[in-house]
Order: structure tokens, then C-alpha cells, then sequence
């Protein structure tokens, strides 16, 4: 039942376990994909912002004026909602060493002296930072740079140009970076034509008057992705996979990304498209099933289910005790009363041996006394020694005894002053309680017998006992040879009577031993043979 139970609670708490996991692997996915969508969404909203300066300039009916260009900027709030994007610009298209109308220009405009850098090119084109805003400290740094000039910034010009669509570059370092916590940025170019496109005469087609261009810092973009509204428990890491990055360059890698190790993470990858680019956006977050918090529910459920197996078990053991130990109750019950019946019917029967003696003690003494004053009081000294005896035997029952010593006192008990000590020869032997117990019944229903029926303390009768130590395998053997010789010619009887049956339960019941019985015509000759223990 234990078992059963204990199967059910854990089948029961793997089942809930594997749903937690579930649940938890979902949620991840959840999360993860919310905070790809959400770079998603704030890059759109980035986009929108050269949408909505294109839409600008076409409405001007061409390039803006550095005035209004500087009013439109102000208006989008750049630095709010569009936390990343360093502001919106305008990037000239010049053939190479045509620069000095733009730098006339540049330095009427911004009041100091401006001019395109850097000085030289390879590139039969340049493209001058005119207009950037809002126009802070970083933004003025700006002013005046050739993109062209620089092979990640030109590629992406030269795409935008082929498409007619906005197309971002690679990962670069932008010209605001001027700290030392710098980050890596991107741009992103479209190229505006005005309503009356410039026809160069050996090109195959127009060429854009320039570039609406917006610089973006990656980090601050993707960190305020995942922290507003409300902050993701995620740790991101954003690559660009562009055909011209085959080293997968890094745009942004949270603080905690590359501490969680494979063992401690779950993952999921997403990819998203910026203006022609492709991105990849890795989401990683603690592993769950490594914390007991995440599955404190099948904790809580293999805990009861244990603890209710348990006290199942506590309980039918407890019942089981209870039928042995009735079962043993009963058990002892049927021993109690089968010594009882057995004691009552071995008092009886003592009663009766203890009067058959009486009798031939008084028979025997009155035989042999002259008067009745010398029958009276041999008579009372045989009780007397009756009496002691069994005294003895009684205080005996409880502890080690010899064998001599039991012998004499039973006899003595029987034989009174009749009893021969001399033969009774053997080694010294220690009983223990039970021996000492079962041999002083056998040694007083042979007594009894002999006193009985071999006439045994009249003259010409004699009782010999005679016993030897054997070694066995385990302990020794007691060797005992008890001899009768009788005056006058014994009969054997033809049945068994209450002491007979008493002495083999005895001696092969209680002790496990082996008795054999001998009439020889004159007597009885009984061989014992009884195991000793310590």
C-alpha cells in the first residue's frame, strides 16, 4: 500500500512538475517574443520619423531650409519616445571637388567656419553633412563629415540608391561617440530626389540631390525597448547578419547575457529586418526548473504525498502489530492454560505419589519398629526429611542446581535415611533451570516407582545411578543409567501410566533427549541420554 501510494504521489507530482516546466517554458516564449517585438516597434517608430522628414522635404517642394528643417526637428520631440535616435539630417550628394559651395554654405549657416571632411577621398562622390538636428554638442561634431568617405556608410548609400527605399547600414561607430561608454550605432539613409532630378550627362540615370539620414545609437535604442513601459527579466543579445557582416557583428549585449551559462539559461532566437538589414535578437533568462519557487507546487504535492504514505504505512503496520500481538495473546492464553491443566493434573498426581509414600514409610517403619513409641518417632523424622526435601527442590526449581546435589534431595525426599549415597556416582554437572526442573520430576516419578515396585529401601532392594559427560557438537551429553534391584521378582506393567507419559514428555518433549527402559526380571534399568546447555 505504501508503494501504491507512494507511485500515485510521485506520477502526481512528475505530472506537475512537467506542467510548471511547461507553463514556464511558455512564458519565457511570452516574454522572449515581447521583446522582439518590441525592438521591432521602436525601430518602426524610428523609420517613421525619416517617413515623416521625406513627406517634409517633398512638401517644401525640395531641399529644406536649415530654419525650417531646425522647426520640424524641434516638433518630433527626438528625445522622449525616440530615446536612441541621435536626431534627423540631411547629407548632400557632391562630386568629388565640388566642395566649395558647401563649405561656403556650412559656414553661413552655423556662423563659424565649417568645411567637408575629411579633406581627401578615393570616391568620385561625397556626401557632406548639412543639416543634423537637434543641434547639440554631439550633433555639431557631425557637421560637415563625409559618410561617403567610409566603406560601411557608403554601401549602405549605394543600396538605398539602387532600391529608391531607406536601407540601414552596418554596425559603426558613430561620429557623436566622444565618451568613454561608447556604443555601437547604425544609420539609416534615404535618398531624396527633388521635383526636378539633376540628369548627369554620362550617367545611366538621376542621382538623388542626397540622403535623409538618421544616426542611431543601438544601445540606447534596444535598452529602451526592453525597459518601457515596464522592464522585461530578460538579458538580450542583437547581431547583424547582413550579407556584407560574416562576422555577425554585436549591436547591443545586455550586462548579464554572457553570465548565464548553458546550464542555467533558456533561450529563443528571433529575427527582424531594419530598413534591408537582418538582425538577430537572442532572449536568455534564468532557468526556473533550477529554483524551487518555480515548482513549489509539485514540491508541495510530492511532500504530502510522501508524508500521507507514510502515515499509511505507520498505520497498517501499527494494525499488524495489533493482530500479532493479539494473535500472541491468544497464543499464550492456550500456553497458560495448557500448564495449568498440565500442573493441576502433576499436583494430583503428586498427591497421590506423596500419600502412596506416606504409606510405605509407614509401612516400612512400622515393619522395622519394636513399639510404637519407635514407630512414631522414626515415622515423624521421615516426614520431616519428606518435608525439607521438597523444600529444597522447591527454592532449586529457580536457580542452577547439581545434579548430585538434586539426586540426593530427591531421593532422600523418597528413601529418607534409607537412601544409599554411595551409589550415586558421577561428575560433577550443572543444570540449568529447565534441566534442574524437568529431571527432578523424572528423578521423583522413578523414585516413586521404585519405592513402589521394586521395594526399593527394604532389605535386599538397591538403587543405583550411575551418569557420564559426553562432548557434542553442541555442548555435552549427559549419559544417566538408573538401575533397580529388587528382592523379590518385578512384573513389567502392560500400561503406561500418568508418570510414564510425565517422564517422556520430559525428557524428549522439554529436553530433547532419549530414554530407553530395561526389565530385567528383578528391576528396572532406564538409560537416559540428555543434552546439556549452557
Amino acid at each position: 500500500m505504501f508503494l501504491a501510494v507512494a507511485c500515485v504521489g510521485l506520477w502526481l507530482t512528475w505530472a506537475v512538475f512537467q506542467a510548471e516546466t511547461t507553463a514556464e517554458r511558455q512564458r519565457f516564449e511570452a516574454v522572449a517574443r515581447e521583446a522582439v517585438d518590441r525592438v521591432s516597434s521602436r525601430i518602426e517608430q524610428q523609420l517613421g520619423v525619416l517617413a515623416a522628414t521625406q513627406a517634409f522635404f517633398e512638401a517644401a517642394g525640395g531641399i529644406a531650409k536649415h530654419n525650417e528643417f531646425r522647426t520640424f526637428v524641434l516638433g518630433l520631440e527626438l528625445t522622449g519616445q525616440l530615446r536612441g535616435l541621435q536626431g534627423v539630417g540631411f547629407a548632400q550628394l557632391v562630386r568629388t571637388g565640388a566642395e566649395a559651395p558647401v563649405n561656403e554654405a556650412l559656414s553661413v549657416h552655423f556662423g563659424r567656419e565649417a568645411a567637408v571632411w575629411p579633406k581627401t577621398t578615393a570616391e568620385d562622390w561625397r556626401t557632406p553633412i548639412v543639416m543634423l538636428e537637434p543641434q547639440d554638442p554631439r550633433n555639431a561634431r557631425a557637421i560637415g563629415y563625409d559618410m561617403f568617405s567610409e566603406p560601411l556608410r557608403r554601401a549602405a548609400m549605394s543600396r538605398a540608391m539602387e532600391t529608391g527605399k531607406p536601407h540601414a547600414s552596418a554596425p559603426v561607430e558613430l561620429v557623436q561617440e566622444t565618451g568613454t561608454e561608447k556604443q555601437a550605432g547604425f544609420l539609416v539613409y534615404s535618398p531624396f530626389r527633388g521635383t526636378q532630378p539633376r540628369v548627369l550627362g554620362d550617367e545611366p540615370g538621376g542621382l538623388p540631390d542626397g540622403f535623409i539620414y538618421a544616426p542611431v545609437r543601438a544601445g540606447d535604442l534596444i535598452l529602451a525597448s526592453l525597459t518601457h513601459p515596464l522592464e522585461l527579466p530578460v538579458e538580450v543579445e542583437v547581431t547583424d547578419t547582413g550579407a556584407d557582416s560574416s562576422a555577425q557583428p554585436v549591436l547591443f549585449r545586455s550586462d548579464g547575457f554572457v553570465k548565464l551559462s548553458e546550464k542555467d539559461f533558456q533561450s529563443m532566437t528571433g529575427e527582424i529586418t531594419v530598413a534591408g538589414r537582418d538582425w538577430l535578437v537572442r532572449v536568455r533568462q534564468p532557468d526556473a526548473k533550477n529554483g524551487i519557487a518555480a515548482h513549489w507546487r509539485s514540491l508541495l504535492i510530492c511532500t504530502f504525498s510522501l508524508l500521507f504514505a507514510a502515515a499509511l504505512a505507520v498505520s497498517i503496520r501499527n494494525q499488524s502489530r495489533a493482530v500479532e500481538a493479539r494473535r500472541e495473546l491468544e497464543t499464550m492464553s492456550q500456553q497458560v492454560i495448557a500448564e495449568k491443566d498440565l500442573m493441576l493434573q502433576e499436583m494430583k498426581h503428586r498427591i497421590k505419589n506423596s500419600i502412596a509414600r506416606i504409606l510405605a514409610i509407614a509401612r516400612q517403619t512400622a515393619s522395622s519398629s519394636p513399639s510404637l513409641e519407635s514407630f512414631s518417632s522414626s515415622f515423624a523424622s521421615r516426614l520431616q526429611a519428606m518435608a525439607n526435601a521438597q523444600d529444597l527442590l522447591t527454592r532449586s526449581r529457580w536457580q542452577r542446581a547439581g545434579l548430585n546435589e538434586l539426586l540426593e534431595q530427591e531421593l532422600e525426599q523418597v528413601f529418607g535415611e534409607a537412601l544409599q549415597r554411595e551409589k550415586l556416582c558421577g561428575p560433577p554437572v550443572v543444570l540449568n533451570e529447565k534441566a534442574a526442573h524437568a529431571l527432578s520430576l523424572v528423578f521423583h516419578e522413578l523414585a516413586t516407582n521404585a519405592l513402589k515396585y521394586a521395594r526399593v529401601g527394604d532389605d535386599g532392594a538397591s538403587l543405583t545411578v550411575d551418569w557420564t559427560l559426553e562432548a557434542a557438537p553442541k555442548g555435552k551429553l549427559l549419559q544417566l543409567v538408573w538401575t533397580e534391584k529388587s528382592a523379590q521378582a518385578v512384573e513389567p506393567g502392560t500400561a503406561k501410566g500418568f508418570g510414564t507419559r510425565l517422564i517422556d514428555a520430559s525428557i524428549r518433549g522439554e529436553l530433547g533427549g532419549k530414554i530407553e527402559r530395561e526389565f530385567t526380571g528383578h528391576g528396572l534399568v532406564v538409560r537416559m541420554t540428555v543434552p546439556l546447555q549452557a
